[in-house]
């Protein structure tokens, strides 16, 4: 997992513990998608711009 660069929900939760409710939350506000990418209806988080995005956030 250390390798993939796009990461399912259940994923990044387990990778950061962050609540999938809250992840999911964080990317319906993402409107530029800088955070994520809809692969069809598969949601799947950049990884080393969401891990930027919780570097920088003060609050989750």
């Amino acid at each position: 997992m250390q390798e993939k660069l796009l990461l399912s929900i259940t994923e990044t939760s387990r990778l950061f513990g962050i609540g999938q409710h809250r992840l999911r939350e964080i990317i319906r506000e993402d409107y530029d998608c800088k955070y994520h990418l809809t692969v069809g209806r598969v949601i799947k988080v950049k990884r080393k711009s969401f891990e930027e995005y919780v570097n920088k956030v003060g609050q989750i």
